[in-house]
């Protein structure tokens, strides 16, 4: 879940949040975040029928997804922390944000 606290904001200190280049980016990174599906049901229901090359196969794809979305959660990060940087730099205030489950 992700929660922000918004303080006070100047006119214009947003514009760089809301720049159409890092919208793009961030969507993109969130959409590696969304994508991260539960194969753990779907990998038993491949034990269960014995193909386990399918079983396998999931367990690979669910790796895979973890190791994007620790990637696109740091970029994501880092992102968040120049674009507040910016905005403190403009004068505004501070933006508390925190992913959690």
């Amino acid at each position: 879940m992700l929660e922000s606290r918004e303080d006070y904001h100047p006119a214009g200190a947003l514009d760089v949040l809301t720049d159409r280049t890092r919208r793009d980016v961030t969507e993109v990174l969130l959409g590696v975040l969304r994508s991260i599906e539960p194969y753990e049901a779907c990998i038993l229901e491949a034990e269960r029928d014995g193909d386990f090359e399918v079983a396998a196969f999931l367990r690979e794809l669910r790796r895979q997804d973890i190791v994007r979305a620790r990637e696109a959660t740091r970029l994501l990060k880092r992102s968040l922390e120049r674009a507040e940087a910016s905005v403190l730099k403009m004068g505004g205030a501070r933006v508390e944000l925190s992913v959690g489950s």
